[in-house]
């Protein structure tokens, strides 16, 4: 999901073409919301609606745009997968899984030093 660089895809970014209006070269949001990641955005662009997502980047500071663009990509996605508790949902499945490995990990180790 990396959306940043100098190489802009082809066509207007995907703030443009939500909104409808013609993306130029030196567009502010195609850095960060390429062509490419339309489907992202417009998930983005459901859950905080498309003139917040423009509030926010032009609010945050120049070094922060990147960072926030892709966090807003990711809560888009996160509530797509999970329209219930959302990018909260995912954290706690990625947390339970790190202790249940944690647990296993465990195991394994006791395993180890009462076979030596």
């Amino acid at each position: 999901m990396e959306a940043f660089g100098d190489n802009f895809g082809p066509g207007p970014c995907a703030v443009c073409t939500t909104r409808n209006k013609r993306c130029s070269r030196n567009c502010e949001f195609a850095a960060y919301f390429p062509s490419e990641l339309q489907d992202e955005f417009e998930s983005a662009s459901e859950l905080f609606g498309t003139q917040n997502i423009i509030r926010m980047m032009r609010r945050a500071r120049v070094g922060q745009r990147s960072m926030l663009a892709l966090c807003i990509l990711m809560e888009g996605v996160a509530w797509i997968h999970d329209p219930v508790q959302g990018g909260f949902g995912m954290m706690r499945r990625l947390l339970w899984e790190i202790k249940l490995r944690e647990a296993y990990l465990c195991e394994l180790k006791a395993i180890i030093k009462s076979e030596k």
